[in-house]
């Protein structure tokens, strides 16, 4: 396995255990005791609104992480030659 597959590995499983421990923050053990309240206010906002978005933000970001790194598709190989290299068709 070559360098690059395993980094590519490696942050791919990262990534999913970021994303269960993230969802896990999210539902029942874990929300009622770190998001479940109002009292503290952002922006006008209440706190458990403002915790859910966070999260959101959050897995954008990480997900935009992994687009650019080009590691969820570093195992895909390109079929189809590119425009002007041979091939079938005009």
């Amino acid at each position: 396995m070559s360098a690059e597959a395993r980094r590519a590995r490696r942050w791919t499983r990262l990534a999913v255990v970021y994303f269960v421990v993230v969802t896990a923050f999210l539902v029942w053990p874990l929300y009622p005791a770190l998001g479940n309240t109002i009292a503290p206010r952002v922006l006008g906002l209440p706190f458990s609104l403002v915790y859910v978005l966070g999260v959101i933000v959050l897995n954008t970001a990480v997900l935009f992480g992994l687009y650019r790194a080009r590691v969820i598709d570093a195992g895909e190989v390109e079929d189809d030659p590119p425009a002007g290299e041979g091939g079938a068709g005009g």
